[in-house]
C-alpha cells in the first residue's frame, strides 16, 4: 500500500482583530445638555441620565426643591433632608414612565416636581390621586 505521511497546511496569515465602537449618530428623538448628563425631548421634557453627570445634576435639582419647599416633605409636610430625600414626581413614572419629566418648574414657572421622603413616595405609589401638602 501507498500511503502518503500527513503534511499539515501552514496557518493562514491574519491581520488581528481590531474591535472599535462605532461612533454614536445624533438622536432625533432627544438632544442632550449639560455633557451628556440630562436629555430633553422635543415636548420640553428633561430627563436625568443613569450616568455620574447625570445623578449630580439629579441631586442638584433635588436640592433646589428642598429648598423651595422649605426643607418640608411635599406629601407629608414633616421636616426633610437630603439624606432621607427623593424626586417626587406629579406624573408618576409608573403609570406613564415613557412621559417622566425630571424638570422642576414648567416654562411659566408652575411647581411641576417635589421632594418627599423615601417612606412617602413608596407608600403614594404611582397614584395619581396624592395630596400635596403646600
Amino acid at each position: 500500500m501507498n500511503f502518503r505521511a500527513y503534511q499539515p497546511k501552514p496557518p493562514k496569515e491574519r491581520k488581528p482583530y481590531q474591535w472599535r465602537r462605532k461612533p454614536k449618530k445624533e438622536s432625533l428623538r432627544y438632544n442632550l445638555i449639560l455633557d451628556g448628563a440630562v436629555r430633553v425631548y422635543p415636548d420640553g421634557r428633561e430627563v436625568c441620565q443613569d450616568n455620574a453627570a447625570g445623578r449630580d445634576e439629579y441631586k442638584r435639582r433635588l436640592h433646589l426643591l428642598l429648598q423651595r419647599q422649605g426643607f418640608k416633605c411635599c406629601l407629608c409636610g414633616e421636616s426633610l433632608n437630603t439624606y432621607n430625600s427623593t424626586f417626587e414626581h406629579r406624573c408618576p413614572r409608573g403609570l406613564a414612565g415613557a412621559t417622566r419629566d425630571d424638570r422642576i418648574e414648567d416654562v411659566q414657572g408652575n411647581p411641576m416636581n417635589g421632594a418627599a421622603h423615601w417612606s412617602c413616595n413608596s407608600e403614594a405609589g404611582s397614584s395619581r390621586n396624592k395630596v400635596y401638602v403646600r
